[in-house]
């Protein structure tokens, strides 16, 4: 059954949306909804400017001249049943609808079927507009959906003639509906609200209905209950059984769509009253008895429906046993709830007998009313009464087992409260010890930072002093650089963002003066490095310590005029490297096993993921860091 696509159009004048309003309000009862209807439109032709809009922008095409190939033309009043004019046949005919255009009319305008089956061909003026399935060979349940046919200006004339030609398969709902002419923004609202209700309705119905089983068929794998297992096969069978409003003409396999919506309502109902019988507790022999009686008839009568294709002796018979089966069941849960009132058995009983009332109401407009292909009834929707109820039940019961688990916790409060304070008692100890652990381990980082921020701030200003004696001036410059160091460690503290070269930058400009100024040329090259994403603050504060700790052996120990430093990317060993040379006179091991300040240099670089390398040379000593990047993701060949 295809869903045509909606066409673009204007908006709605403020005309229209009066009587889009009154559509959606009004009572959807037969009874009642068309003398309402009637009363409503009249008070809108008594006001001024209505009269335009209903005779203007719609026309309902309600009488048709049908050719037949075996009589003669006849004159008939829409809608035309094809199953009760010709019952239990297969065949064809043509419909012919004349029509004037509107006038004052600008634009295209639009015509809207509501039902046209099974498969059928549309000409407005002799010029075929939209057509569906095959004429010699029509599919059964084709062509159920609401039809939308835009009509360009160029077609149309004073006096038009619209010609369906369908084709109609036995016991299939064929005919054809009343056709509405007229505005594309009044026509496709109310195309739309048919679309909604006969189509997008019920796909949402089926795509809840198999969420529900899903999630209900994962609790009972996990707890192996019955009630979730039946509670989730009623609800996928419910989904299948609303397969033939989506289904489209051209899905295939007609019979075995066929076979799917019945077998899917057969197993909504079967599933419904287990699912009831096991809450309500009313296992009895005769109640299984009963429903293996209910499989036992159903099952040849399906297979015969679709080997058949649905004879109104059969569409009877299975209304029949449908019927029958729901009112045994409703009976007996009826019955239950007045004798013995409890809260699950009187919740299962209002849901299932509101359901059959439903039901009911639907069966008797079509077979006693006459109206076979009613397109208001909601039975396809009294699924949701079912769901709500059933999942209302295991909500119900999941509480309960809740409130007593809780009961049950109350009851291990106690021991758990003194369990708790004997471990209170047993690890107060272990946390006074880790805190003593915390105070010595802040204390040597502590004695870090001093030695190698300040303190070889000062060990800088201390070497100038010596060498002679130093200006006001200088010692001020000297002392603004001992406050720069502590600016470093301030700076170490902000989150760089992994890049490594505005943290070497940030530290070329806190110590290039101070270098300069201890008589050391400084080469800066530093090029564009990729970002160092465990570049953490912490780390940026380690690195700043280590590289300080490198500056001031330069200052105090080289006794060099330069120092270079770099920084790259190595591709082949994918690591960021940075090397500080200086061109003194170099040292030797044991020179340096009397300092700390190597010691420290090397736990620094351990902190922060760095491999140090150190050599030295009388032609001048060298430190390298690599930090090594994480491998680049293969490029795939396109």
């Amino acid at each position: 059954m295809v869903i045509p696509q909606a066409v673009a159009c204007s908006p709605a004048t403020p005309t229209t949306a009066p009587l889009r309003l009154l559509r959606i309000l009004l009572p959807q009862s037969p009874l009642t909804a068309k003398p309402l209807l009637a009363f409503v439109l009249w008070l809108l032709l008594a006001l001024p400017g209505t009269s335009a809009l209903a005779a203007g922008q719609l026309q309902i095409l309600g009488e048709a001249t049908m050719i037949t190939g075996d009589g003669p033309p006849a004159t008939v009043s829409l809608p035309y049943y094809w199953d009760r004019s010709r019952p239990g046949e297969t065949g064809g005919a043509r419909f012919l609808l004349r029509f004037q255009d509107m006038p004052g009319r600008q634009g295209m305008a639009a015509l809207y079927v509501e039902r046209v089956a099974n498969s059928y061909e549309v000409r407005l003026n002799g010029n075929r507009l939209t057509h569906a399935g095959s004429l010699s060979a029509p599919a059964p349940y084709a062509g159920q959906q609401p039809l939308l046919i835009p009509v360009p200006a160029d077609l149309l004339r004073p006096q038009n003639e619209l010609l369906v030609t369908i084709a109609a398969s036995a016991s299939s709902r064929g005919g054809l509906s009343r056709v509405e002419f007229g505005a594309p923004a009044l026509v496709e609202a109310h195309y739309h609200r048919a679309l909604w209700f006969k189509a997008i309705g019920p796909v949402v119905i089926a795509a809840v209905s198999v969420l529900l089983a899903c999630l209900a068929a994962l609790v009972w794998w996990r707890q192996r209950d019955p009630l979730f297992g039946l509670y989730a096969i009623a609800e996928l069978g419910w989904s299948f059984g609303l397969a033939e409003y989506f289904v489209s003409d051209d899905a295939g396999a007609p019979d075995a769509w066929l076979a799917v919506v019945l077998a899917g309502r057969a197993v909504f109902m079967y599933a419904t009253a287990r699912f009831a019988i096991l809450v309500t507790g009313l296992e009895a022999r005769w109640l299984r008895r009963m429903l293996l009686l209910y499989l036992v008839v159903k099952i040849p009568l399906i297979a015969l429906m679709v080997a058949a294709h649905s004879t109104r002796a059969m569409v009877l018979a299975n209304v029949i046993v449908n019927v029958a089966m729901a009112l045994s069941i409703v009976a007996v849960l009826v019955r239950a709830a007045v004798t013995r009132p409890e809260r699950e058995r009187m919740a299962i009983a209002a849901a299932l007998g509101l359901t059959l009332l439903i039901s009911m109401l639907d069966l008797i407009h079509v077979w006693w009313i006459g109206d076979y292909y009613w397109d208001s009834s909601v039975t396809r929707y009294v699924s949701l009464i079912f769901s709500l109820t059933m999942g209302w039940l295991l909500v119900d019961r999941y509480t309960r087992a809740t409130r007593m688990l809780a009961a049950l916790n109350q009851k291990l409060d106690s021991a758990v409260s003194r369990k708790e304070q004997e471990l209170y008692e047993l690890y107060r100890h272990s946390r006074e010890m880790e805190r003593e652990q915390a105070t010595l381990q802040e204390r040597g980082r502590i004695m870090r930072d001093i030695h190698d921020g300040l303190g070889s701030q000062l060990v800088g200003m201390l070497s100038m002093l010596r060498a002679g004696s130093p200006s006001t001036h200088t010692l001020q410059q000297h002392l603004q650089h001992a406050l720069d160091a502590l600016k470093l460690s301030v700076d170490a503290l902000q989150d760089t963002g992994g890049d490594l070269a505005a943290v070497l930058g940030n530290l070329r400009y806190r110590l290039g003066p101070r270098l300069e100024a201890a008589g050391l040329r400084v080469d800066w090259q530093v090029a564009r490095l990729p970002a160092l994403h465990d570049l953490t603050p912490q780390r940026v504060r380690e690195l700043h310590y280590l590289l300080l700790e490198v500056f001031s052996n330069a200052m105090q120990h080289a006794r060099g005029s330069a120092i270079r430093v770099s920084a790259r990317h190595d591709a082949g060993q994918q690591a960021l490297v940075i090397e500080i040379h200086d061109n003194g006179c170099g040292f030797t091991p044991e020179a340096a096993a009397h300092g700390r300040g190597l010691g420290n240099m090397r736990r620094r670089a351990e902190a922060i993921g760095a491999a140090l390398d150190l050599r030295s040379s009388p032609q001048g000593t060298t430190v390298r860091l690599a930090f090594a990047l994480a491998p680049e993701p293969p490029v795939s060949a396109v």
